[in-house]
């Protein structure tokens, strides 16, 4: 029962949702002591909730709120507040669930002593709803951080009921980084923290849950005896509970099952065992698609079952079921799904003939694939490891300051009584002066320590940084250069399949096939530039007139601005400048800039370029008065496969490498590249760099 964001891609949000209001009421009322008119109006909104009225009881919590502010309890106003956080995560309002967290963590503040176990207990609970808040939104740090807290109050109070939110919350963050094997064992240690919780409904969805979840690991990595023996597991738990919670109706027993008999499903497919896949693809799809289910989760189970008619060889009923998906994402959003169906689509259209309209699904595929890789991209970069342990560190030293702080008391205390008697005077004294002697050493030994992180750290950063680079050329390579190829023989495939089509209509494919060539070609010749120049680090500097250098380069930009009848003025020193560069390098730049300058400035326009040698160094400056940058990617355009990618004034492609690769060129002669721009005014680009004669 992971998020979207998994592998499996299990959604049943609306059925934790569900659980947690279904034992709002019992918890509250019994173990917190809530007043028994809230605890009816709960049932009742419960009731709203299992309908599937989720905004309907919103606004009835909502107004009962407002109507009995003054008369409510902590215990009443701390139902309250985790009734609208429940929801808040429902509808992914994250914002409101962290300001809901922090509203509750105010309340509880103003109580007074941790000690008292309600208190602490409703803290913890407080804490880990604004943990959840903010690692949803992507605050990792800030998150673990209270994480953290919940934790350390759990352990104080010796609530191990309660560690189980810690356990669950590094086991899910685990998941999501496809780190199976450590995320199963967390798994399990959250579900041997909960055998010391009271059993409530939430704990036992909670149980059930955790269960599928460790079936869901095992899966990911293809042991599949041991994901189906923890699927098992997780439905003689359900059949065993069914009915334990009379005040709720048989379809929060039965969604869960439901989820379970896609996940078997799914191994059943691992398997080749495709018919019993099938029966139980149908069955899941069939109980969750009722109302006030997991409709969400029978969503994903319909495109992974027309993946598995597609298997079968029965196209027609995949199409029926991804018709029925498409309508269905109407009213339930899911990018996961959507990117699915895409690709299936893709898939169907390929098996039809249609070129077109496999193309259009591959390109949508790609695009949506891609989205959900850089949405995932900084979790997946996050070294959990090393958050948990730089919290625990920072809780160490936050401790050894406390400490130092009481030594001071302390000390000051001692000085008080000093003059009573000289020895213990004389005592302080030495002990004072060994202590700074520690200190000092202290710090020194720390001081080295820094420094041999820094220079670790600065290395290691030269090296992802150099990895990055080549793993950004070979994703542009993967994704850039196949669009084209695709759009190629897709345009291809119509001139073959289509014998009638008339001249025109078949010179006019063609000229799109040479259009998609050139532009993959260009875009090839880019790549091998770039990884050319990041991977070359040695400079042939020689004695280099600057001046000749900026006529070639002008003389050969002259023919692209010639065709958008622009005109590229020169202002160049009369006396020859000269610098020790490596011309090929200098002058790929300067055609880089004005390239730039051409593309996006419109026709019959004016592009300068003055040079000026003082003071040692040499200054050119490109100005335009062409479409400008905007703001939001001023920031990103010497970035090397920026999304910052503008197209030019005649719907020139840009492919965002020369900016990134020029700085490198002109920084390596020791100097540097800025721009001015203003958006609809145009842009002038400054290189700087010394002559070094």
């Amino acid at each position: 029962m992971l998020s979207t964001s998994v592998s499996r891609h299990r959604t049943v949000i609306l059925l934790a949702f569900l659980a947690m209001l279904c034992s709002c009421t019992q918890r509250n009322t019994e173990s917190r002591e809530i007043t028994p008119e809230l605890a009816r109006f709960f049932r009742y909104t419960d009731s709203l909730g299992d309908a599937g009225f989720v905004p309907q009881a919103l606004d009835t919590v909502l107004k009962m709120r407002s109507e009995r502010a003054g008369d409510m309890t902590v215990a009443d106003q701390v139902a309250y507040y985790e009734y609208l956080n429940v929801i808040y995560n429902h509808r992914g309002e994250n914002d409101k669930s962290i300001a809901v967290a922090d509203s509750m963590i105010e309340l509880l503040d103003k109580q007074g002593d941790e000690e008292d176990k309600t208190i602490s207990r409703w803290k913890i609970v407080a804490f880990n709803m604004k943990a959840d808040g903010l690692f949803a939104t992507g605050s990792y740090t800030d998150a673990y951080n209270y994480y953290h807290l919940a934790q350390l109050l759990a352990m104080q109070s010796k609530d191990s009921c309660a560690l189980r939110t810690y356990t669950y919350s590094l086991a899910m963050t685990l998941y999501r980084q496809q780190r199976y094997e450590q995320s199963a064992e967390r798994f399990k240690e959250a579900y041997r923290q909960a055998h010391y919780c009271e059993e409530d409904f939430n704990v036992f969805y909670f149980k059930q849950e955790i269960l599928d979840n460790i079936g869901l690991c095992y899966n990911a990595l293809k042991k599949y005896d041991s994901a189906m023996h923890y699927y098992k597991r997780a439905l003689t738990y359900l059949n065993h509970m069914t009915g334990k919670f009379p005040i709720k109706q048989m379809h929060v027993y039965e969604a869960p099952k439901a989820v379970v008999y896609g996940n078997m499903a799914e191994v059943f497919m691992h398997l080749g065992q495709h018919d019993s896949a099938r029966v139980l693809y149908e069955h899941s799809i069939a109980i969750n698609l009722q109302k006030g289910y997991a409709n969400s989760d029978a969503l994903i189970d319909q495109v992974k079952l027309a993946a598995l008619y597609f298997k079968l060889g029965e196209p027609n009923l995949a199409k029926g079921t991804l018709d029925m998906v498409k309508v269905e994402l109407d009213t339930i959003p899911d990018k996961s799904v959507e990117t699915m169906w895409h690709k299936l689509m893709w898939q169907y259209n390929e098996l039809r003939g249609d070129s077109l309209a496999s193309f259009r699904h591959l390109r949508m595929y790609m695009v949506r694939n891609e989205e959900q890789a850089n949405a995932n991209k900084a979790l997946m970069e996050t070294d959990l490891d090393m958050r948990v342990r730089d919290v625990q560190k920072q809780y160490k030293i936050n401790m050894l300051i406390s400490d130092r702080k009481q030594q001071k008391v302390y000390m000051v205390i001692m000085a008080i009584f000093a003059g009573m008697a000289l020895a213990i005077v004389i005592l302080v004294l030495r002990n004072s002066r060994r202590t700074q002697r520690h200190v000092t050493e202290l710090r020194n030994l720390n001081n080295e320590i820094l420094e041999q992180r820094r220079k670790l750290q600065e290395t290691l950063e030269k090296l992802q940084a150099k990895e990055k680079d080549n793993s950004r050329i070979l994703k542009s390579v993967a994704h850039d250069v196949m669009s084209p190829i695709a759009a190629i023989v897709s345009l291809a495939d119509i001139m073959i399949n289509d014998p009638n089509a008339s001249r025109d209509e078949q010179l006019e494919i063609a000229g799109m096939i040479k259009e998609a060539s050139t532009n993959s070609l260009t875009l090839s010749k880019d790549i091998l530039q770039a990884s050319r120049d990041i991977g070359d680090n040695t400079l042939k500097k020689e004695k280099t007139d600057i001046n000749q250098l900026i006529r070639k380069a002008v003389d050969l930009m002259s023919v692209k601005a010639h065709d958008k009848g622009q005109k590229i003025e020169l202002s160049l020193p009369d006396a020859p400048v000269y610098a020790n560069v490596d011309g090929d390098k200098i002058r790929r730049v300067l055609m880089n800039i004005l390239s730039n300058a051409v593309k996006f400035s419109y026709e019959n326009t004016v592009i300068k370029l003055t040079m000026i040698a003082a003071a040692g160094n040499v200054h050119i400056t490109v100005t335009d008065s062409g479409i400008g940058i905007s703001e939001k990617h001023k920031g990103h355009v010497f970035d090397m496969f920026t999304d910052a990618r503008m197209v030019g004034t005649a719907g020139e492609p840009s492919h965002g490498l020369g900016l990134s690769i020029s700085l490198q060129v002109i920084r390596s002669h020791g100097g540097d590249i800025w721009f001015e721009s203003e958006e609809g005014k145009g842009t002038a680009f400054h290189i700087s760099f010394p002559a070094n004669l």
